[in-house]
């Protein structure tokens, strides 16, 4: 991944990453409390006895306080302090903790012992240095046969501050819950980017193309939320939007490119009658999508209407028998319509079901009411699509779901190209590539993908900059604009009382003309 690619997946997460810092941040501050202990902690305490040596025969020399240490160390004195202080373990354990210091020059030795109990490492240190001196006393021991011990200071403990090398928490309520939410932002940041790898779900137009294999030929903005469960079009409603530009490049589309054949390994299936396209006859554009609701009604109604205000006649056939709505959005009430006409055709025509609709030049088939067997009555249509080709300069048919139903393979092999509704951010990538394979097998014309709830851009590639020529302007514009008036328009006496800034020429003139004349 680059990192373009990371900056988009935390700006699509980003309430996750919100989430883990607030969570971190909140929980540090309930737990931490408001004054925090700043005194150093004790992690331990040393205790330090100092044994004086002295020789009772001048003329020996040194005594050797090596010999001293051992003594210390092993053999009978640890026995003996480890019973002063109750101790029950093995005496040389015991022993092993001290540290012996002898000093030659001074003619001392220091008998430390640390413990985390002041009192103990204090008795600990006292004990062996007490036996120490009695053993010495008792008898001459080798080595140490002139040598006289005496304790010059008893031992009394000392604590030792906790060691501060690595890392340090601060004590105060604020540090700790902005190193919290520093933590809880990272941690964020790593569930953001397993929860993208984990989602499959297509959001960028070179994802959706890739998966599909099918070329995008318009994007619709994304609608506002107060307009989202209304049915309008805003096609008419605002035709200078981005949303209704998003419709037109759609479109202009399906005018004026061919649309090219998925590849595939099936040879095209064939319906009871072969589509005959004549040169005044309407062009058939089945349009559907992978799954419910990607906005697939809707982009045929706005599609409608687009190719209305162009001038051609448009006829619009609600195939979704399963789940009929585009009549809604046209304001037409359900009634006889392609369920009707194909389970009793009768002698009655086709122009019996059809009707007009709230926008000019546009008719409408609705669904009808015999909705018993969908799939059964879309394999019945040939006849019917053929008869619409020609009642109208475009035919859009809206048929069920591609992955969700199998009604609409009945009529792709009739229809002249496919067009594929995708909401943004709802195909997965399975999906994308079930719905190409499936076009693949029946060899149909794909005039591309319409990508409906895009993030608005300005100047996008499809359209001279979405919004263009929009006549609504903002109102610092619009006070410039006045104000720029107002500064070149002149004060109405001003202009009444000035004279003519060119009056001495035109006298100059005049006298002139005089002149030529009476010598003439």
């Amino acid at each position: 991944m680059t990192l373009q690619d990371y900056i988009k997946v935390f700006k699509h997460r980003w309430i996750v990453m919100v989430i883990c810092t607030a969570v971190a941040a909140g929980v540090t501050w309930l737990v931490t409390p408001a004054s925090a202990d700043t005194t150093r902690k004790i992690g331990s305490y040393t205790a330090t006895a100092t044994i004086l040596v002295s020789s009772s025969d001048p003329e020996s020399g040194g005594t050797n306080l090596g010999r001293i240490a051992l003594y210390l160390t092993t053999g009978e004195v640890p026995k003996r302090a480890a019973a002063v202080v109750k101790y029950d373990g093995d005496p040389a354990l015991l022993a092993s903790g001290l540290t012996v210091t002898p000093d030659g020059v001074s003619q001392a030795l220091t008998v430390a012992a640390a413990a985390s109990d002041g009192d103990r490492a204090a008795a600990v240190a006292n004990a062996f240095a007490d036996e120490i001196v009695k053993f010495t006393a008792e008898a001459q021991r080798p080595g140490v046969e002139n040598a006289k011990l005496s304790v010059l200071q008893r031992a009394t403990p000392i604590p030792n501050a906790a060691s501060d090398s690595g890392f340090v928490v601060p004590p105060g309520r604020g540090p700790r819950t902005a190193m919290a939410a520093l933590l809880g932002l990272l941690v964020g940041m790593g569930a953001a980017l397993v929860l993208d790898r984990l989602d499959s779900r297509l959001r960028t137009r070179s994802d959706i193309h890739s998966a599909l294999g099918m070329p995008i030929i318009a994007e619709v903005p994304r609608l506002k939320r107060s307009q989202r469960n209304r049915n309008t079009l805003g096609v008419l409603e605002d035709p200078l939007s981005l949303y209704a530009d998003g419709y037109r490049a759609a479109r202009t589309a399906l005018v004026h490119t061919a649309g090219q054949v998925m590849p595939g390994d099936y040879s095209p299936r064939r319906s009871a009658v072969e589509p005959r396209r004549s040169a005044n006859s309407g062009r058939l554009i089945l349009i559907t999508s992978a799954h419910a609701s990607e906005g697939k009604t809707t982009s045929v109604a706005n599609l409608a209407a687009s190719f209305a205000e162009t001038g051609q006649q448009v006829l619009v056939l609600d195939a979704d028998l399963r789940s009929p709505d585009i009549h809604n959005v046209f304001d037409v009430p359900q009634g006889a319509g392609i369920s009707d006409y194909l389970t009793d055709p009768g002698d009655a025509s086709l122009d019996a079901v059809v009707r007009p609709t709230s926008v000019s030049g546009v008719r409408i088939i609705t669904a009808g009411t015999s909705l018993a067997h969908p799939a059964s009555l879309a394999s019945r249509m040939g006849h019917l699509l053929e008869e619409a080709r020609e009642m109208a300069d475009v035919v859009l048919i809206d048929t069920a779901p591609l992955l969700e139903a199998s009604d609409v393979f009945d009529i792709l092999p009739m229809v002249d190209t496919l067009l594929l509704v995708v909401r943004h951010g709802r195909l997965t990538e399975v999906s994308g590539n079930r719905v190409a394979e499936l076009v693949g097998r029946f060899q149909v014309p794909v005039s591309g993908v319409i990508i409906v709830g895009a993030k608005a851009k300005l100047g996008d590639t499809y359209g001279y900059g979405y919004g263009y020529g929009d006549a609504r302007k903002t109102k610092k514009k619009v006070k410039r604009g006045r104000k720029l008036a107002e500064q070149r328009r002149p004060e109405p006496q001003q202009a009444a009382d000035s004279p003519p800034e060119n009056l001495d020429d035109e006298v100059t003139r005049e006298s002139r003309r005089t002149r030529r004349a009476s010598s003439a």
